[in-house]
């Protein structure tokens, strides 16, 4: 059960599309937006929270990660900021 508001001014005639669509689909104004909002922003955050390089470069990435040292004292303080900080 949606227990959050969000209320917004727009465009007439985006809101006309919208009622329409909502309409055509057979579900509320509200379960429309609501959804596009969803899958909009999940979409949104999978973009930024994830990172694709061409072959060559995981190879030489995981080569590197594979040859790697012990953690210093600053990559230790680095994680533990991105942890405090909710950084993934």
């Amino acid at each position: 059960m949606a227990t959050a508001r969000f209320d917004m001014k727009l465009d007439e005639k985006i809101k006309a599309k919208a009622v329409k669509a909502s309409a055509l689909l057979r579900v509320s104004l509200t379960d429309y937006v609501a959804s596009l909002m969803d899958e909009n922003a999940t979409q949104v955050i999978a973009q930024h929270e994830s990172i694709t390089v061409k072959n060559d470069v995981f190879d030489r990435f995981m080569d590197a990660c594979s040859q790697a040292r012990e953690p210093n004292q600053a990559l230790r303080d680095a994680v533990a900021f991105t942890q405090e900080n909710g950084i993934k």
